[in-house]
C-alpha cells in the first residue's frame, strides 16, 4: 500500500521558508573557495597568530581594524541596501541580492566575531576582565550580546531580504517591511558601537552607577 503521506509532507517541506541555518548553510555553499579563504580564514588566522607569538600590540592593531570595518559596515550597508533596492528596477534588485548580501552576511559575522573575540583577548592579556573593573566586565559583555544580536537579528534580515528577492514572485510589501526594519536595527547596532567605544576610551566613566 502506498503511504500517501510523504508526497504530502515533501511538498510542504519544499514550500515552506528554510531555517535559518539552512540559510546560513545555503548561502556558504555556494560562497567561492577564494571568497571563504579572504573572508573567513584569513581574519581569524591573524588573530591567532597575533595570540601565538603573544604580541599585545599586534592583536590592538588587529582589533582596530577589525573593528573600524565591522562599525563601517553596520552603517553603511543598511542604508546602501535601502537606497539601491529602492531606486533599482526588479532584475537589477535581484541580482544586487544573489552577488552581493551572501557575501556581506558572511564577512560580517566573521569580522564582527573577529572584533569582539580580539577585544576580549586583548582585556584578558592586560588583565581587566575581573570584578575590580567592571567597567571592561560591562564592556565584554555588551561586544558580545552585540555580536549575538547581529547573529541572530540583522543578519538574519539580509538573509530574508536575499530569500525573498530570489523567490518567483518577491512579495514588494514584505521587502519594503524588512528593508525598513533592516535601518532600525543598524541605527540601534550603531549606538551600541558607540556606546561601547566611548566607555573603552573612557574607563573612568561610571554609565551604570547613573541608573
Amino acid at each position: 500500500m502506498m503511504d500517501i503521506t510523504q508526497p504530502i509532507v515533501g511538498t510542504a517541506m519544499s514550500q515552506s521558508t528554510p531555517t535559518y541555518l539552512h540559510q546560513i548553510r545555503e548561502i556558504t555553499e555556494e560562497s567561492s573557495l577564494s571568497f571563504l579563504v579572504s573572508a573567513v580564514l584569513l581574519p581569524l588566522s591573524v588573530v591567532g597568530a597575533t595570540v601565538l607569538i603573544d604580541d599585545p600590540l599586534l592583536l590592538l592593531y588587529a582589533h582596530i581594524v577589525s573593528g573600524t570595518v565591522w562599525f563601517g559596515m553596520a552603517i553603511v550597508f543598511p542604508a546602501a541596501l535601502i537606497l539601491y533596492l529602492g531606486t533599482a528596477s526588479p532584475e537589477r534588485a535581484k541580482a544586487f541580492t544573489q552577488r552581493v548580501i551572501p557575501k556581506v552576511v558572511v564577512f560580517m559575522l566573521v569580522i564582527s566575531f573577529t572584533t569582539v573575540l580580539s577585544g576580549s583577548l586583548l582585556a584578558e592579556q592586560f588583565g581587566l576582565l575581573h570584578a575590580d573593573n567592571p567597567w571592561m566586565l560591562r564592556v565584554f559583555v555588551l561586544g558580545w550580546l552585540l555580536w549575538l544580536f547581529g547573529l541572530l537579528v540583522s543578519n538574519r534580515m539580509h538573509l530574508t531580504v536575499y530569500f525573498e528577492g530570489q523567490a518567483p514572485s518577491p512579495d514588494p510589501s514584505r521587502l519594503k517591511s524588512i528593508e525598513k526594519r533592516i535601518l532600525l536595527v543598524g541605527t540601534f547596532e550603531t549606538a551600541v558601537m558607540l556606546g561601547i567605544i566611548f566607555l573603552v576610551l573612557n574607563p573612568g566613566f561610571r554609565f551604570w552607577s547613573l541608573l
